[in-house]
């Protein structure tokens, strides 16, 4: 309202007082004046003022329209989103579903009365409902699940269907609830269950297959008899150490039991000849790689046996045959595959020498890691004889 007089400290009580007087006095007068002399001006304030306070009323209610306007939009995109989804979208609480949208229903079978008004888990397969159950609640725990993952379900007319599953922690009315994305891949599982019995069924053909041709390399070569087979199974035992998958590890033991079906083109005399070979034997003999892979190159495999077979007398430093491959450039299993055939071969009798024993042909691969063979591989071969007793057959 601004100053009307200034007093300096310290003051007297009495003249403190004496000017507060003089001002409310002063204030008085001019009050007075005012509503004599000038009520038009405060009429005019007064409306003026009311007009403002009006106008920002009026922003703020249009303010609010356009936030419900928007907040409307909003809401029928969403919905127009959920009801034309091509997945079911269920938020799940307490063990019910608490709503679905118009392909949960399609995917179920079942009206919104029925589906709402069951524990979700007398919709789930049985052999698969301990697993949705237990996937739920630790996702409730905060706990760590599966992003995705599948499992059976049963429609409203008996017929079982595969969906895969996505789910989200939300608030559900104040309380955690799931969002649930229900995607249907019954024709997909159709798919892979046919692929995978045609893959089983190539990896049976190929299994005997391979069997024939282990068979007839022994009776070429009775002094290596075994020789393939102990190769292989070592081979496993160091792929299993360095914890590959599954269908990589069978992939090797059946290269392995076949890796010198090459030695089919090599003439008796020389597989089987007991003194040391000649250079122009010996080079021979290294074409038995090549020959292999020729055999096996237009044999539908799920693995690559052609390539372990072609690549297993190759050497990291570039120095193996028959193609100089170095690094890299060899797959991982060849790599194993020349270590375990380094080690059987020197443990092993040979026409030409006695055995060398275990422990030289375990000093020979250490020696030559990362020059002649993977380090790792070495490492792994090293451990299962050394630390875990395996022994060759």
């Amino acid at each position: 309202l601004g100053a009307e007089r200034f007093l300096i400290k310290p003051q007297e009580p009495e003249m403190f007082l004496k000017v507060i007087k003089e001002v409310l006095d002063l204030s008085r007068d001019r009050v007075e004046a005012i509503s004599k002399n000038s009520s038009a001006d405060g009429a005019s304030y007064l409306s003026k003022y009311n007009e403002r306070v009006v106008r920002k009323l009026d922003k703020k209610v249009a303010d609010l329209a356009k936030i419900n306007l928007t907040l409307r939009e909003s809401e029928e995109k969403y919905r127009l989103v959920v009801d034309n989804a091509a997945e079911a979208i269920l938020i799940a609480q307490d063990g019910m579903i608490r709503f679905a949208n118009p392909g949960g229903y399609e995917l179920f079978g079942y009206t919104e009365e029925i589906l709402t008004s069951k524990p979700f888990t007398e919709f789930i397969h049985p052999e698969d409902c301990e697993m949705v159950l237990e996937h739920h609640q630790k996702r409730l725990n905060g706990e760590d699940v599966p992003a995705v993952y599948p499992f059976r379900v049963i429609a409203g007319d008996g017929t079982v269907k595969w969906v895969e599953i996505k789910s989200v922690m939300i608030p559900w009315k104040d309380r955690p609830a799931t969002l649930n994305f229900l995607s249907d891949i019954t024709q997909r599982k159709l798919v892979e269950d046919e692929l995978k019995r045609t893959l089983d069924g190539l990896k049976n053909a190929v299994a005997v297959t391979i069997q024939v041709l282990m068979s007839a390399v022994e009776s070429r070569d009775p002094y290596t008899a075994g020789h393939q087979l102990r190769v292989a199974d070592l081979a496993v035992a160091i792929a299993s150490e360095m914890e590959l998958s599954q269908d990589t590890i069978e992939g090797i033991r059946m290269a392995g039991s076949i890796h010198d079906v090459g030695k089919l083109s090599i003439p008796a005399e020389i597989l089987s000849k007991p003194i040391k070979l000649t250079d122009l034997e010996f080079s021979i003999i290294k074409e038995h790689a090549q020959s292999g892979y020729e055999m096996l190159k237009d044999v539908k495999s799920p693995w690559p046996l052609a390539q372990i077979v072609y690549q297993h007398h190759e050497r990291m430093d570039g120095y193996g045959y028959p193609r100089n491959l170095k690094g890299d450039e060899i797959i991982l299993e060849a790599r194993i595959m020349a270590v375990a055939d380094v080690v059987e071969a020197m443990a092993s009798h040979r026409p030409y020498r006695p055995a060398l024993g275990i422990e030289d042909a375990l000093e020979d691969i250490e020696k030559n890691k990362g020059v002649l063979y993977d380090e790792k591989v070495v490492d792994a071969c090293l451990k299962l004889f050394r630390e875990k007793g395996y022994q060759l057959k």
